[in-house]
């Protein structure tokens, strides 16, 4: 099978995030605010410091991360 890009329009696009669930309209907020963060070095440190403060233990349960929402 072939890899096809597709391309759609702003309009397009507002269409699907209209039909969309909350949980995916809150992925894709998450999503978006990622994308404007990746470009900045801060950030891209700050995620490694957090992925280095995992690989030594430190972690959080999902069910902590859930009662702080």
């Amino acid at each position: 099978m072939k890899n096809h890009i597709f391309l759609m329009s702003t309009t397009e696009l507002k269409a699907v995030v209209d039909k969309a669930t909350p949980e995916e309209r809150l992925f894709l907020e998450h999503y978006l605010a990622h994308l404007r963060r990746s470009e900045d070095p801060r950030y891209a440190e700050e995620l490694a410091e957090r992925h280095r403060d995992m690989d030594a233990g430190q972690k959080v349960k999902w069910s902590e991360v859930k009662r702080i929402q």
